[in-house]
């Protein structure tokens, strides 16, 4: 029986599209947002605040190094203040709340930087979460069992009482090696309750 349902964040509960983000920093042209995309989310060091083992504000430092001094502004403005562009997807929160008010409870389990918690109180689905795990304060990333072990730890949660919603097909098969089943989120909610009616969820 299904006791908990556990939720990714990014393009899950909000939508997550860095590019779109680049696109409103009025740079001068096609090639410079191409420039900066590729500096601050295609930077192998990105992974590291995931990680845990460096800051939002040291990798601001880290992609200007690498693309000039003179991007620092924009930089800061799409790796520390990217909130600013938060959008929850449409009827996520709804359904969350139904969830919650069918007894079930409900947790976040997300790969993010520091900076989550700063923010994460912006999520209008938050109110309705018992708690999360985010991967820099246990030092490891979905798909690999450790991240997962440790919400099941913090939380005393037995696997098979859970349900894993991500947006990524390697880290519902990285639930499955835990013995946590889940669905592959594709945007649309409704295709989301269907699969949830379906499996006498909802």
């Amino acid at each position: 029986m299904i006791k908990n349902i556990i939720f990714d964040m990014g393009n899950v509960l909000i939508d997550f599209n860095p590019m779109q983000y680049v696109g409103k920093l009025n740079l001068k042209n096609k090639e410079e947002e191409v420039k900066l995309f590729k500096a601050a989310y295609l930077n192998y060091k990105s992974i590291y605040m995931d990680y845990g083992k460096i800051s939002e504000e040291e990798f601001v430092d880290h992609v200007v190094q690498g693309i000039g001094e003179e991007y620092r502004d924009k930089v800061s403005e799409v790796i520390l203040h990217w909130d600013q562009y938060l959008t929850p997807i449409k009827g996520m929160e709804e359904l969350v709340k139904e969830l919650k008010d069918k007894g079930y409870k409900i947790y976040l389990l997300s790969n993010a930087g520091f900076n989550q918690h700063d923010y994460w109180e912006k999520i209008p689905a938050h109110k309705y979460f018992d708690g999360k795990v985010v991967s820099c304060d246990v030092e490891e990333v979905k798909p690999f069992p450790k991240i997962y072990e440790a919400l099941y730890e913090k939380f005393n949660l037995k696997p098979e009482e859970c349900f894993f919603i991500d947006d990524l097909i390697i880290n519902i098969f990285g639930a499955k090696r835990t013995g946590m089943d889940g669905y592959v989120f594709t945007g649309d909610v409704k295709d989301l309750r269907k699969e949830l009616v379906e499996r006498g969820i909802l």
